[in-house]
């Protein structure tokens, strides 16, 4: 017998950081991707690394943790995104 996954649908505070190609248009794809999931971004924070050409992004939003984890797979699928990683704020 398979072991049943339960989903948490309470709603939860998480943070994402993003390290992507400074391109036009990278912002634009990653809030849509919120946004066709109608979840509000609490904070927005860009900066560029120590890495020329490469930018961080720190986004805070709140949400379930399974759509969490749909929103981090999107944006995983931008080609100029090299890495992606979140985890829930504990209150």
């Amino acid at each position: 017998m398979t072991p049943v996954k339960t989903i948490d649908n309470e709603i939860h505070e998480y943070i994402i950081s993003i390290f992507t190609d400074n391109q036009v248009g990278v912002l634009a794809r990653i809030t849509g991707i919120f946004t066709r999931r109608k979840i509000n971004i609490e904070s927005l924070r860009v900066s560029e690394t120590q890495h020329k050409g490469t930018s961080k992004f720190t986004i805070h939003a709140f949400t379930n943790e399974d759509t969490i984890g749909r929103v981090v797979a999107g944006i995983e699928r931008i080609i100029e995104v090299h890495r992606t990683d979140y985890h829930q704020v504990k209150e």
